[in-house]
């Protein structure tokens, strides 16, 4: 399946806690076929807090399925994923599905996508525009979370995404649409 680099960032200002998911040397990211185990497991959770932001760029293989890109559980729960609830619409999961009413990689391109969180709100952002907000059931506790996965459902047995993932960022801040845009042109 490919390296996983990690690169912790503990920065007082809010910084950029792992990034790159890089296959080999070449940078062609990593490939999730889909089947049971095949995602990345991330046994010590970062402290991301209420406020946090995630950087997918990924490209689907298949859609039409439920579909985790990211899950965070054991002790806390948050996901971003699509779930068959949401009519397979990017969501993200607190204490129930709250879909952003888009599907956007169901046309199987590469996408650049950035979620924040502001302790009370989700918005998505699709290549660098604003493209669905949720509001949320509770206050985010991915704290409490004592491990994660990238690619599937935290068990790795369910929700496994077929596709690509060329790079993964995590900061502990809600990154402002000027910083979404800086991402996206990067």
């Amino acid at each position: 399946m490919g390296i996983v680099n990690y690169t912790y960032n503990r920065s007082t200002s809010g910084g950029e806690i792992i990034t790159h998911l890089i296959n080999a040397s070449d940078g062609e990211g990593l490939h999730f076929d889909g089947a049971a185990s095949t995602q990345i497991d991330i046994p010590t959770v970062p402290d991301l807090g209420t406020k946090f932001s995630f950087e997918f760029i990924v490209q689907a293989d298949s859609w039409g399925d439920s579909k985790y890109i990211c899950d965070f559980g054991t002790g806390g729960r948050f996901s971003f994923a699509a779930w068959g609830d949401t009519s397979y619409n990017l969501a993200v999961y607190d204490n129930g599905f709250r879909s952003f009413g888009v599907k956007v990689l169901d046309d199987l391109k590469v996408h650049h996508l950035v979620m924040t969180v502001d302790g009370t709100a989700a918005i998505l952002y699709d290549n660098g525009n604003q493209v669905g907000t949720v509001t949320l059931g509770q206050t985010p506790n991915i704290d409490n979370c004592t491990d994660a996965a990238i690619g599937s459902y935290i068990s790795g047995t369910t929700g496994n995404f077929d596709g690509t993932i060329y790079r993964a960022r995590f900061w502990n801040k809600t990154l402002s649409q000027a910083e979404v845009t800086a991402s996206y042109e990067n």
